[in-house]
């Protein structure tokens, strides 16, 4: 089994379409985990998606406008021509 550290090593190697299968996966788990939780809704709890900036943004660093549109664009060139 591998580490949660030697996952994350990995992760920018996959294809797009693959680093997406990972992201499903992920966002499956953590629904169902959610669901069958027991914490009652408090003021206290933090949503889900301000859990999970971190994970797939470890670096801790904003995004520019350009370079969304750059991952933008490249998600959709992989869609429409398979690159």
């Amino acid at each position: 089994m591998k580490t949660v550290q030697e996952i994350l090593r990995e992760i920018p190697q996959l294809s797009t379409r693959d680093q997406l299968m990972v992201l499903q996966a992920v966002s499956t788990a953590l629904s169902i985990s959610v669901l069958e939780s027991n914490t009652p809704a408090s003021a206290e709890r933090v949503s889900v998606a301000d859990r999970l900036y971190g994970a797939f943004n470890p670096t801790g660093q904003e995004f520019t406008d350009e370079a969304i549109d750059h991952i933008r664009f490249e998600a959709l060139m992989e869609k429409h021509l398979g690159a």
